[in-house]
């Protein structure tokens, strides 16, 4: 326990704050006021994961536990740590009260008092408690009149009464509880557990007509993925974005990347050119997100010479948000095929960042590269015989006699009237005169 550090963090408007485009205020202690608390603290301890392993929360109140203890070194000491996660929860949106303290019960109680809201150690917090008021204990109403009663106003003054006499006069458990608030006995909490898979719904106070209106509500939810993937160390290919409404079947939207990615501003820069053009079937009443595959993060690091892989995001981004406006079918790139035969010597797949990123290896001096033109016919298309001198030529293709489709051709370099370059072969089976492709 001398280790144990604990961030207690209290948000008074949960359930208001949560529920997104609330046009009033939400009670928290009602039955749906404790029902979006839980699902936002839910989703508030998976992105608090990355900040420490062992989380707990209490939705009646709502209050989020995290020990820091073991991860504060990491972070740069409590401090830093601390500014970190504040920041982390004014983007996200939410108002907050911070406390840390050596016991869980002792930082959610200082979540109630006034500054400072911190004792690090057993005495700081001794100290702390001497001038607090006894109504901040959370003890029966009968126990603190009866402490009221016998006088008492201070939490110092009851700390300093014999833990015997107290266990005596008003039962063990607020003897129990004072070790406790004093990090003098243990003090364990439910663990809450990162899933194997990810899932966010929010909740709207008011229906949503307009997609531009639900990129507020989106961003927190990419928010808090992104604090997931961190805890998780990894990345997603892809995550389905699911619109509820209230007389319509659930609608989908599924967006990919061309590289599994993590940060919260990319993925809504691709869910921003995506719902630009969706056309809703009817006003929305929730918002889900899910993510279902995950693959290990790309580190973008410098090498001994200065030079990154920063190109090779950019490329990436650059493709994704074409995907995202323009449909996942709309980009192709070539890829080079072992045939000799030009209309088969390529072949159209998905692009490719790291392939098309990387430099082409130059040809050997001894082994020259023969011209090809940078548009091809998709069929040879018959012509008559060229009637101006032929530039360059022949090159002979014999190929495809394995698979039926054999080709005997001389190709050739001509010059259309235009003064155009022109790629044309003749046929050595019958004579003719094909029009292959032809440069730019």
């Amino acid at each position: 326990m001398s280790n144990e550090l604990w961030l207690c963090i209290r948000f008074p408007q949960l359930a208001t704050e949560a529920l997104a485009l609330a046009t009033a205020a939400v009670d928290g202690h009602s039955e749906r006021g404790l029902h979006i608390q839980r699902a936002a603290l839910e989703r508030l301890a998976a992105w608090a994961y990355q900040w420490s392993s062992l989380i707990s929360y209490a939705p009646c109140e709502p209050l989020l536990w995290l020990e820091l203890g073991a991860s504060r070194t990491l972070f740069g000491g409590h401090a830093a740590l601390l500014a970190r996660i504040e920041a982390g929860l004014l983007q996200l949106g939410y108002s907050h009260i911070c406390a840390l303290a050596a016991s869980p019960t002792a930082a959610a109680l200082l979540t109630r008092a006034d500054e400072p809201r911190y004792g690090l150690t057993k005495k700081q917090l001794r100290q702390r408690f001497d001038s607090l008021a006894l109504d901040l204990l959370e003890l029966p109403a009968a126990t603190r009149s009866a402490l009221q009663a016998s006088g008492l106003r201070r939490i110092g003054e009851l700390l300093d009464l014999p833990t015997a006499a107290i266990a005596r006069r008003f039962g063990p458990e607020t003897s129990l509880y004072l070790q406790r608030l004093c990090a003098q006995a243990n003090d364990p909490r439910p663990t809450w557990r990162a899933p194997d898979t990810y899932g966010a719904r929010c909740e709207f106070g008011v229906e949503v007509r307009s997609t531009t209106a639900l990129l507020f509500p989106l961003q927190r939810l990419l928010l808090e993925l992104q604090g997931y993937l961190y805890a998780r160390d990894c990345s997603v290919p892809c995550f389905t974005l699911e619109f509820e409404h209230y007389r319509h079947p659930v609608s989908r939207v599924t967006i990919g990347l061309c590289a599994p990615a993590r940060d919260a501003q990319q993925l809504l820069a691709l869910a921003r050119e995506r719902l630009h053009a969706l056309q809703l079937p009817a006003p929305v009443s929730a918002l889900r997100l899910q993510a279902l595959e995950f693959s290990s993060p790309q580190i973008v690091q410098q090498d001994l010479f200065g030079s990154d892989a920063r190109p090779l995001q950019s490329l990436q981004r650059l493709l994704d948000r074409l995907h995202a406006r323009l449909g996942p079918d709309s980009l192709q790139s070539l890829q080079l095929q072992p045939d000799y035969r030009p209309e088969r010597s390529s072949r159209c797949i998905a692009p490719d960042p790291a392939r098309m990123s990387s430099s082409p290896q130059a040809a050997a001096p001894d082994e020259p590269t023969p011209e090809r033109p940078c548009w091809l016919l998709p069929e040879p298309r018959c012509i008559e015989a060229p009637s101006a001198p032929l530039l360059r030529g022949p090159e002979r293709i014999e190929s495809g006699w394995w698979d039926q489709g054999d080709v005997r051709r001389d190709y050739y370099i001509a010059r259309s009237g235009e003064g155009a370059q022109l790629w044309v072969f003749r046929d050595r089976r019958d004579g003719r005169w094909y029009l292959q492709g032809l440069w730019a």
